[in-house]
């Protein structure tokens, strides 16, 4: 005799779980998801900082390049005043009156023209002027401009200043090479003064300038030198048909 079947029961925690196979395949299914989300999301992270490095080198070339611009700027307020606008003069006496006194006031206070010293001379068609200017405590700088017949003279009478203004004599000195043909900045130590000279070959005037500054005044060495070598740039220009 033939029985039925019986029906299958259910299993008492619900339906049975698929096949290990299929398991598998959905756990490697959700891990790739996962992974590739990662990825596009760690791709995202990577544009982003590098975008953000790309502007931050953009304005660092802007920054660097506004720096370039204000140290060219620095480089010709080393140089001091343009004086190119200036016009020439003859080399007399009148000429100590064109001289501009701006760098001269700003190193050392208010010149006091009452005080200024004015000479000139001319000798086998060859003029000299010497011009001194003080400030209201009388410290003063000195300039004299002198024409030669011979640039290559001038040039010689320069350099001859290393034979003189030596260390064995009592002076400290130095090639002058930041302006004219050829010069020498030399100075001297008294205690409680010291004189600064700057000489220089323009051409075929011999220009020579100096100061004597003080101890008790607040004016420095590296003053008195940038007010030497600003006069001696307006010689170059003021003076410039005589070269």
């Amino acid at each position: 005799m033939t029985y039925p079947s019986q029906p299958g029961y259910p299993s008492p925690y619900g339906q049975q779980p698929p096949p290990g196979g299929q398991q598998q395949n959905s756990l490697w299914l959700i891990g790739g998801s996962i992974v590739l989300v990662l990825v596009i999301l760690m791709t995202v992270v990577l544009l982003v900082v590098q975008q953000s490095q790309n502007d931050d080198s953009a304005d660092g070339g802007s920054d660097g390049g506004s720096e370039g611009t204000d140290g060219g700027g620095d480089e010709g307020g080393d140089e001091g005043t343009d004086h190119s606008g200036m016009g020439t003069v003859e080399i007399n006496a009148d000429a100590c009156a064109a001289f501009d006194l701006s760098t001269f006031e700003a190193e050392y206070g208010s010149y006091s023209p009452d005080d200024t010293y004015t000479s000139s001379s001319t000798t086998g068609g060859l003029a000299s002027v010497t011009c001194q200017y003080y400030n209201e405590d009388y410290t003063s700088v000195y300039i004299t401009v002198t024409d030669w017949e011979d640039a290559s003279d001038v040039v010689d009478w320069v350099n001859s200043d290393a034979d003189y203004y030596n260390e064995e004599n009592g002076y400290t000195m130095s090639e002058y090479t930041d302006f004219g043909d050829a010069g020498t900045l030399y100075s001297t130590d008294y205690g409680d003064s010291g004189t600064t000279t700057l000489h220089v070959a323009l051409g075929s005037l011999d220009v020579s300038t100096y100061t004597t500054l003080y101890e008790a005044e607040s004016i420095s060495n590296e003053s008195g030198v940038a007010v030497l070598e600003d006069f001696v740039r307006q010689a170059d220009v003021l003076f410039a048909d005589y070269k």
